[in-house]
Formats: C-alpha cells, sequence, structure tokens
C-alpha cells in the first residue's frame, strides 16, 4: 500500500512541478497555434518530382512530365517551409508490366501536408503511359553545317566519324527514326579545317545513345591564292645522308597583305619524312609548315627527288 502511494506521489510531484511555468507554455504554444491558423490563407503551387519504374526490357514510348504540380492553400508559415522542403519522388512502380497503355491517377495522398494545409488542385490529374519493348538499332548520322566559310574559302567535304550510331528506345520510337542529325556546326568565317566531336540532340528524338558520339570533319581551304614565298628550305628526317635534288620549294598561300608582312621565314619551311626508310632514291611528298594565320594553297613541286645513302 505505500509502495502505491509513493508511485502516486511521485506521478503528482512530476505532474505539478513547475506547474506555473508548464501553464505558461501550453498557452503560449496555443496561443501561437491559433494564430498561424486564423492567419489569412495564401495559395502556392508545389513541384515533386515524378519517376517511372519499369522492367529492364520495357520503357515508355509517349512523352511523360517529369513533375506534377499541386496547388496548396493554407497557413503561410506552414506553406513556407512546404515549398522549402526536399521532397522524394512520385514512384509509379510498372517494373512488373508488359506493353500495354497504363493509366495512373494523382491524389492528394501523394504528397505529405500538416494540418490546416489543403490541395485546392493537381497537374496533371491523371498521366496515360504506353510501355513497349525496348529496341536497339544501328542509324546513320547526317551532319548538320549552318553559315559558310570565310570570303575565298570553301568547304571541301565534311566526315562523320563513325557514320552509324547505336540508339536504343521505344520500339515505335526506333522504328521511325531512319538517320539521326548532329546539332548544328557553325562553320561562319572559318577559315581552317575543324574536327571536333558533336552532340546530338537524343531528346528530341526520345531515344538513348549506346555508342560514343560522333567526330566531325569540315575540311576548308581557300579557293586561291593571293601570295607566294619563293625559296623555302626543306628538312629530310632520316639518319642517312641526304642529297636533294630540288633543294627549295615554293609556296602558294592566301593571307592579309600584314601577316606577309611580319612573317618570320624560320616559320616557314618544307618536311620530308624518310624515317625508317633505306639508302636508295625517292621521290616523296613535301609537307609544309606555316604560322596559324596564313594558309596553304598549293605546293610547287608538290613532290621532290632525292637520295638516301
Amino acid at each position: 500500500m505505500n509502495e502505491k502511494v509513493s508511485v502516486l506521489d511521485r506521478i503528482w510531484n512530476l505532474v505539478f512541478a513547475n506547474f506555473g511555468t508548464k501553464l505558461v507554455s501550453i498557452i503560449i504554444a496555443f496561443v501561437l497555434w491559433g494564430i498561424v491558423l486564423g492567419s489569412r490563407n495564401v495559395e502556392v503551387t508545389k513541384e515533386i518530382p515524378l519517376e517511372v519504374v519499369t522492367a529492364p526490357n520495357v520503357v515508355p514510348a509517349n512523352e511523360i512530365p517529369d513533375k506534377i504540380s499541386f496547388r496548396l492553400s493554407g497557413p503561410k508559415a506552414f506553406l513556407r517551409s512546404i515549398l522549402d522542403r526536399r521532397e522524394d519522388p512520385i514512384r509509379v512502380d510498372l517494373s512488373g508490366g508488359k506493353p500495354a497503355l497504363v493509366t495512373y491517377r494523382f491524389f492528394s495522398d501523394n504528397i505529405h501536408l500538416p494540418i490546416g494545409v489543403k490541395v485546392l488542385s493537381i497537374n496533371p490529374t491523371a498521366i496515360l503511359i504506353k510501355l513497349e519493348y525496348l529496341k536497339h538499332k544501328d542509324i546513320p548520322v547526317r551532319v548538320e553545317v549552318r553559315g559558310g566559310p570565310a570570303e575565298g574559302y570553301r568547304v571541301v567535304k565534311t566526315e562523320v566519324k563513325p557514320e552509324v550510331v547505336q540508339i536504343s528506345g521505344a520500339e515505335s520510337r526506333v522504328d521511325s527514326i531512319s538517320e539521326i542529325s548532329t546539332v548544328p556546326i557553325d562553320i561562319s568565317g572559318l577559315k581552317k579545317t575543324i574536327e571536333k566531336e558533336i552532340p546530338i540532340d537524343f531528346a528530341r528524338y526520345n531515344v538513348h545513345l549506346d555508342s560514343q558520339f560522333p567526330r566531325v570533319r569540315v575540311e576548308i581551304e581557300p579557293l586561291a591564292a593571293n601570295f607566294r614565298i619563293k625559296n623555302v628550305d626543306i628538312h629530310v628526317l632520316s639518319s642517312y645522308k641526304v642529297k636533294l635534288v630540288e633543294k627549295t620549294v615554293t609556296v602558294l598561300v592566301r593571307a592579309s597583305a600584314q601577316d606577309i608582312q611580319n612573317l618570320d621565314r624560320t616559320q616557314v619551311f618544307g618536311v620530308v619524312d624518310m624515317s625508317g626508310k633505306g639508302r636508295g632514291r625517292y621521290r616523296e611528298p613535301v609537307k609544309v609548315t606555316l604560322p596559324r594565320n596564313i594558309d596553304l594553297v598549293k605546293v610547287l613541286p608538290d613532290h621532290v627527288n632525292l637520295a638516301l645513302y
């Protein structure tokens, strides 16, 4: 009996210890809660990511929104915390599904809300998901070129490597694509050949790239020379002694008068690479090195006769 009384006494003391402070705290909490609930309601839009999960060999064939918008109404303080809150995606689990049309509806319980906040509307309220089998296919690449080279220059040829890339996606999407275009390459005002990796906007095709992005080469050359550089020395790369029949070449170039006037002749020379070749007589092409701002048109002669001994 005494033990029971002792337990009750302890509970009673625990409840009424600092009773005044506890009572004030409770009153303040109720007052603040009343102020929040009684404040003027505002409206906000909260977007939540959407995630569709399918089987490995099945994919959506139609456009699906990546976010669902919820129009909310409630006390400003509550809505601010909701807007700042990071939301987990709404997960549509179709991992057990086969090719078919599936309708998925969204409800207020797709978003967690505190008391006093309500959902006014959902956009969209439902989505239609068309599931199809995943398909892989090799597709040729077409290079898109925009603009033209500088005056006095022309495009010799355009190459893309690889010429074929592999894509994957919904069966109907992949079957509808006969070729795929690169992002347009702007060659406006160019005087030099360019070569670089070019992206492809696969989002507009709603497919994925399974291989690497292609590299595109646009070869540009001058239409005609406006200057010639005479008596350009030839360097032969070889471990043997060399006897050249033609000791110099003439180089036809396209450049500005200022560039020619400021030309450093030590930067202009021909090279004949004979590395790895043995003694004997040869007729070999000459490769000419020029400053970056001067464009090569022609080498005269473009081949020279030489002997290694």
